[in-house]
Order: C-alpha cells, then structure tokens, then sequence
C-alpha cells in the first residue's frame, strides 16, 4: 500500500496552441503563440512558449502549473532571439534581481525584490542613460455590481453560495476559503479551495464562484491587462 501511494501520475507532455492574448485555441488556426507543458511531477513543471518560427517566447518553471505559482526563473524573449526579461520568484513571490531588456539587448530595468516586494531598483533610457523609474500603477478588476470591488466580489460570492442540506444535517460549519483568479480578459479562472472543510461545502463554495457575473474590466499594471488573484472567505454557521 506504501508502495502504491508513493507512485504519482504523471501527466504526459501537453502542446497547445495560443492566439495573441495567450489564450488556448482548438487548433492551429489564428494562432500565434505555441505552447508546451513538461510536468515534473503531479503539479510541478516547466511551461515554453514558442513563437510559430520555433523561436522561445518564454519559459518559467512552476511549483503548481494549475494554479500558475512560479518557483524559479521565468524568462521572455524577443521575436529576434534577445532577452526581453528575467524574474526570479520562490513560491509565486518575486525574489532576488528581476531584469528587463531593450529589443537591441540593452538593459532598461533593474529591481530588487525580498518576498514580493520592491527594494531597490535602477532604469535606464535607450542609450543607456541612467532615468527614473516608472512608478507601477495597479488597477483592480471591476466586477459587474454594486462599485465592482473587492467587497461586491465577496457579497456576490456568499449570496451564490448554497449550503448543502448534507452538510448541515452533518453539523459541518467553520469557515472556508475559495481562492479563484480573473484573466486579462475579465474570465473567472483557476478556482480551487485555499481552505476547505468538506468535500460537499468545498463543491458548493467553487459553484458560488463559477456564478459570479463577468467583470466588467480585468485589471491592469501600467495600463496592460494582468490577471489577478482574489481569496474570498465564507462562514458556515448552522442556526
């Protein structure tokens, strides 16, 4: 029996391909992007993206590929072949020296982060010359009722939510956390379970979110769609 729970499945090799706002397509056709998903393991891995010319796009490595935490280097590339941008992150945090590069392979930034969080950092002009840098402006998505922030997410949530009649008749209360992201095109993706107390809450808990209205804009860093990780709680109390 040990033996047996020690054995992982390991998914094989996975190729898709992308259109120009990385999302997956049911062929080749419109594509812009190649992609190639090697799994290490049950969740970790490496993901390569590949211009249609075979040149690299990017390649990170992933602790949990489903839910995207990148741990280790991510790097991008250039159509030409030159760097575009190194990260270093531990368990989805940026950590350590993150670089980023002119097409003609001049460097335009450079910042030290610690647990996700800038330290210290330099930029420079096309020619080299020492500037300030860019302040980063982050913008929350906009969700589709009340003021579309973080508390219209979470009211929305918890009036989706359904607590199932087994799980009261079985006294299962506490709190639980659904954990979910919102792409750069304002879909709800990668809902999984932060915090779970049964199988049935956790399965009701993840419909409340698969519920929720589209957003209404996703949000942004420096103007350019990113896509963003929420944590919305829900408390189960038998009355």
């Amino acid at each position: 029996m040990g033996q047996a729970a020690a054995q992982q499945v390991i998914p094989p090799l996975k190729r898709e391909f992308l259109d120009s706002t990385f999302v997956v397509l049911p062929s080749a056709t419109g594509a812009r992007y190649r992609r190639e998903t090697e799994w290490r393991d049950s969740t970790a891995g490496e993901v390569r993206d590949y211009y249609l010319s075979g040149q690299l796009q990017s390649r990170g490595a992933y602790e949990n590929i489903r839910r995207e935490t990148i741990h280790g280097a991510y790097d991008t590339w250039y159509t030409t072949g030159q760097p575009a941008s190194h990260t270093y992150s531990l368990h989805g945090r940026l950590e350590g020296e993150q670089l980023q590069y002119y097409p003609d392979g001049r460097l335009q930034r450079r910042d030290i982060f610690a647990s996700g969080q800038r330290t210290s950092g330099e930029c420079f002009g096309p020619t080299g010359q020492p500037m300030d840098c860019l302040i980063i402006i982050e913008v929350m998505p906009v969700y589709a009722e009340g003021d579309g922030g973080s508390q219209a997410i979470v009211a929305a949530v918890n009036r989706n939510f359904r607590y199932p009649r087994k799980a009261v008749r079985a006294g299962i209360k506490g709190r639980i956390i659904v954990g979910f992201a919102v792409n750069e095109q304002g879909n709800i993706v990668d809902i999984h379970m932060e915090k779970s107390l049964d199988t049935l809450t956790d399965e009701a808990a993840m419909q409340a979110v698969q519920k929720l209205k589209h957003f209404r804009q996703p949000g942004t860093q420096n103007g350019k769609p990113v896509k963003v990780r929420y944590n919305v709680p829900i408390t189960l109390a038998i009355q």
